[in-house]
């Protein structure tokens, strides 16, 4: 079987879709949400690694909330990033006012309870190759402070040359106006975590420009797009290891790359390259595609030390790398952008996303 499913919780509520192919990849999603648990795959050396974090039931997941949430593997929603200010936001032809989560009003992922910490319903849509799983969760008017009732479909595919396809496709079910801009959440450590940080990951990027952030709020995007030549995010011009620039950044504040990469400015393109990234000691080598404008690119700066997770692996600042493809972050609050993220009666709001893996060697 392409897919089989195993109870992720204690009292079965929370389960886990395995999608394998023929090589002997394997893909964990559980549908509390529609979260990646495990990418399982062969190195270079022949060798099966885990090169995703987690925790090995949904019991330990919740009980690593209390400690840190670095939303590991989860779809994000309804939208991803920081909206500031989160208390005007116009949206149906009214003013909302959206939960703070970080301080000075900014609301970060979804909200308080976004989509990531949902259940979604499940359906098996192929036995066959390539394995596919789809989860279906629909917001109600309101939530988190958004308008508009909400259904987002995700459908995960896992292929025979060991590529993770994710289609987004979300309705505005019932309302004039909504948002909606998802993404996945991810994290890759491409050596199954033998080495505890990605700083001898080599990184290259297809994206010649970033957008700026406020000076008073260092991680909130201003709308305008920068060029990045000649500065520590400067992947464009030649592979870098992320040990190069890791420690150019502030570690009070950003202390690495969480940044909005520009890879085009239409809401939607055909899928591309947006990133590539590899392991020279696993041989494993991640190329990222996608139709979306925006990628961020987050080198768990912020991952606490305290989190142990599958196989007991005490996780760490920088001991994964996260790829979020989207629609730009705060464009409800940036006018040049805010069409992106607006969903109306009849629209279909949509996004493909590609994580494929091969060896370099």
């Amino acid at each position: 079987m392409a897919v089989t499913k195993q109870a992720f919780s204690q009292d079965g509520s929370v389960d886990e879709y395995i999608l394998s192919n023929t090589s002997g990849t394997r893909l964990h999603i559980t549908n509390w949400g529609a979260r990646v648990t495990r990418f399982i795959i062969k190195d270079g050396h022949g060798t099966e690694r885990d090169i995703v974090p987690g925790f090995e039931t949904y019991e330990q997941w919740q009980a690593s909330l209390k400690i840190d949430d670095p939303y590991f593997g989860a779809t994000i929603g309804r939208v991803a990033g920081r909206i500031h200010p989160s208390n005007k936001v116009t949206i149906a032809n009214k003013h909302c006012k959206l939960p703070e989560i970080q301080p000075n009003l900014v609301c970060l992922h979804g909200g308080k309870e976004g989509f990531d910490k949902k259940l979604f319903a499940v359906e098996i849509v192929s036995n066959a190759q390539p394995a596919s799983v789809k989860f279906t969760y629909v917001s109600p008017d309101g939530e988190e402070g958004i308008p508009g009732t909400v259904e987002l479909s995700v459908l995960f595919a896992l292929t025979e040359d060991n590529a993770m396809h994710i289609e987004y496709a979300g309705r505005l079910v019932d309302g004039i106006e909504s948002m909606l801009n998802p993404t996945n959440h991810t994290y890759w450590n491409l050596t199954g975590f033998s080495e505890p940080t990605i700083h001898n990951h080599v990184c290259c990027l297809a994206a010649d420009r970033y957008m700026a952030t406020y000076l008073d709020h260092v991680m909130v995007p201003t709308g305008e797009l920068l060029p990045v030549s000649n500065t520590a995010l400067d992947f464009t011009t030649m592979p870098r290891k992320y040990s190069e620039g890791l420690d150019t950044f502030d570690k009070q504040t950003v202390r690495g790359y969480d940044h909005i990469f520009a890879a085009s400015e239409s809401s939607v393109e055909n899928i591309r390259e947006v990133a590539r990234v590899w392991s020279e000691s696993s041989g494993l080598r991640l190329t990222v595609l996608s139709d979306q404008p925006a990628l961020i690119m987050y080198t768990g700066n912020w991952i606490s030390d305290e989190l142990v997770g599958k196989y007991g692996v005490k996780y760490r600042n920088y001991a994964a790398v996260a790829f979020e493809t989207q629609r730009f972050p705060n464009a409800v609050n940036i006018p040049e952008f805010r069409s992106q993220v607006l969903l109306h009666p009849g629209e279909i709001f949509g996004h493909r996303v590609v994580y494929k893996l091969d060896h370099i060697w």
